[in-house]
């Protein structure tokens, strides 16, 4: 590290960390993002004003019963053990969120990827 307003330079050694780590990536040669395995996705569904997020990794899957108590803070909600459905009021946003099991979710009210993975991760977690 090179820090220019104090004029400090940081040096770490890491010329046996190969030999000492046990990194998934380095050591074992797995690439879970890089093969699909890992990771989510986002697609905009054409002319439906929502977005469906994948994420991958969940692979235990989501606690409906306990995601829809801790939901109904913020508003109505009908779950079962197939799919949960909430409406949500953000700022001066509407959206509806439709989760299921394994982790996939419909974010109606936006078009934008972005916006429906914020939503997500603030509502039901990243």
């Amino acid at each position: 590290m090179l820090d220019l307003w104090a004029n400090d330079i940081q040096q770490l050694n890491v010329a046996n960390a190969y030999e000492s780590s046990d990194c998934p990536c380095c050591k074992n040669r797995e690439f879970e993002y890089l093969d699909g395995k890992a990771g989510s996705s986002a697609a905009s569904l054409c002319g439906r004003n929502a977005v469906q997020l994948r994420h991958r990794q969940q692979a235990d899957g989501i606690d409906i019963a306990a995601l829809a108590k801790r939901l109904r803070a913020h508003g109505e909600v009908s779950a079962n053990e197939f799919m949960l459905r909430t409406h949500i009021t953000d700022g001066n946003k509407k959206y509806e969120i439709t989760l299921f099991p394994d982790g996939r979710a419909i974010i109606k009210g936006t078009d934008e990827p972005g916006v429906a993975r914020s939503i997500y991760a603030k509502y039901v977690g990243s």
